[in-house]
């Protein structure tokens, strides 16, 4: 279905980029069954919600034992070795288009960390989710350790993460 509105989005504009994603909600490990369209300006997409115990239930605590397995960036990089061999076989450009973790995740900001300095390192295009969509999510909010409710935050790990992220190589 991809390459089929990739070709008709050709025959209107044969120059604006696309961006295509792999199966499973743009699973990293779906890109070894990605098959790149021969055509130019495409950039392909992967999310990054590995563990998901960590992400979206918070387990953890990262680096550490999440539902049994020990998660830390090179596990990280284990995951994400499908996108960086699709990117290499194929020079392919690579979007993050989504990456996060709740703000009630033990160690959620060295998971950003590790994950935004992967993506850097491979050269990848990147975008946090999400940004005022919900208080979980938000760099606005962090986890309240005395009453374990999200609160708003003006300052907190996942926020310095995310702005490290933003000004790489002391450039913003």
């Amino acid at each position: 279905i991809q390459r089929r509105a990739a070709e008709a989005i050709r025959r209107i504009d044969p120059d604006v980029p696309l961006i295509v994603e792999s199966n499973l909600l743009a699973s990293p490990e779906m890109f070894r069954f990605l098959e790149p369209l021969k055509m130019k300006d495409v950039i392909y997409q992967a999310h990054m919600y590995v563990p998901a115990g960590f992400t979206h239930s918070t387990l953890g605590p990262y680096p550490g034992n999440i539902r049994g397995e020990y998660w830390d960036r090179e596990a990280l990089r284990k995951v994400l070795k499908p996108v960086a061999e699709f990117q290499k076989r194929h020079k392919a450009r690579i979007y993050i288009g989504e990456f996060s973790a709740r703000a009630r995740a033990e160690g959620a900001d060295r998971y950003l960390r590790d994950c935004i300095e992967l993506f850097e390192e491979y050269g990848w295009d990147w975008a946090y989710h999400a940004f005022r969509e919900w208080n979980g999510w938000s760099m606005e909010h962090r986890a309240d350790s005395a009453s374990g409710k999200v609160v708003p935050s003006a300052d907190n790990g996942r926020k310095q993460a995310l702005l490290s992220g933003f000004y790489k190589n002391g450039k913003k």
